[in-house]
């Protein structure tokens, strides 16, 4: 699953924090530049580098440094002799407005402390001003970074395969609930492929710099959803539209408006080129489903904190 051939040519071993570490998006980020041909120094940015989660990082090599992404004075020490910084905010648990600060907090202090490069992870057409709340913070924080005098590449991946996952029991109960109309295909990707996808960049950092990409790995229908939900669970799932409204009132006026959106429009990633674009195939959501405990209705791997973690990962 984090196997990530590279072509290390031209490369040297360089050194990359990666921020919000004990996270989902920064946890899988760490197993592909820890399994990566390339020689990285990983280290791992963390508030609590005494957690569970920190210390099992630290096990497996590691370099945990403590630092508050609300204050650029703890994160100076902390970027100081890296390379290359990773950067993923979580809009849901930090709030829109604090997340663009920390972005931007962070990316001043990698700008002031000479790193080489910039890698942001954000959403899906973010950067395209279309009027949606929950793109906005990451597409003010994408323009800040270009704006600064510093070697960047930005990821902008699509709704995650593991949003699912606190839906688990109602899935299973045979249930598939989600506020997307029938003739709607819904874009996703595997977060583990946003890992992958920033380890090859870090890879061979000259020929990305500069580039934004759009990310998804499949695309399906709430039905097809369902279908292949039931064939590797073994059980008997069935697709519900959730109206609109009624999300409005259990996700908050954010979070609907953005399905609104992919019911209106919607992604449409060409995910053939951006596999060839980057040298690897996508996940497919039935192998995210495969790969993360799914399979007869073993509990999935990775628990989000929070339902509305949907635009982390």
């Amino acid at each position: 699953m984090v196997e990530t051939p590279v072509d290390t040519a031209d490369t040297k071993e360089q050194s990359v924090l990666v921020v919000g570490a004990t996270g989902n998006q920064g946890g899988v980020t760490i197993d592909h530049l820890l399994a990566a041909d390339s020689e990285f120094t990983v280290c791992g940015l963390t508030r609590t580098p005494d957690s569970e989660a920190a210390r099992s990082l630290a096990e497996r090599g590691v370099d945990i440094r403590r630092g508050n992404l609300n204050d650029k004075e703890t994160l100076r020490p902390a970027v100081d002799g890296i390379d290359a910084v990773v950067i993923v905010t979580n809009i849901w648990s930090a709030g829109f407005d604090e997340s663009i600060l920390q972005g931007k907090n962070i990316a001043d202090v990698a700008v002031e402390m000479g790193v080489d490069h910039v890698v942001f992870s954000g959403a899906g057409y973010h950067d395209r001003n279309l009027g949606i709340a929950a793109l906005e913070p990451t597409g003010e924080v994408e323009q800040y970074i270009r704006s600064l005098n510093v070697p960047a590449t930005f990821l902008r991946p699509v709704w995650f395969m593991h949003n699912l996952e606190p839906a688990y029991e109602d899935i299973l109960d045979g249930t598939l609930a989600l506020p997307v109309e029938e003739d709607v295909t819904l874009q996703m990707i595997d977060v583990d492929d946003v890992g992958r996808a920033t380890a090859q960049i870090l890879a061979d950092p000259n020929e990305f710099t500069g580039k934004g990409f759009d990310l998804a790995g499949d695309e399906r229908s709430l039905s097809e959803m369902a279908r292949i939900l039931s064939e590797v669970t073994v059980a008997d799932v069935q697709p519900y539209t959730v109206p609109i409204e009624d999300a409005r009132e259990e996700m908050g006026d954010a979070m609907a408006e953005l399905f609104q959106w992919f019911n209106d429009e919607g992604y449409s990633v060409d995910i053939e080129h951006m596999e060839r674009r980057l040298g690897f195939e996508f996940t497919s959501f039935r192998e995210y489903l495969e790969n993360n405990g799914w399979i007869d209705k073993k509990q999935p791997t990775r628990i989000p904190g929070l339902v509305k973690a949907m635009m982390q990962g």
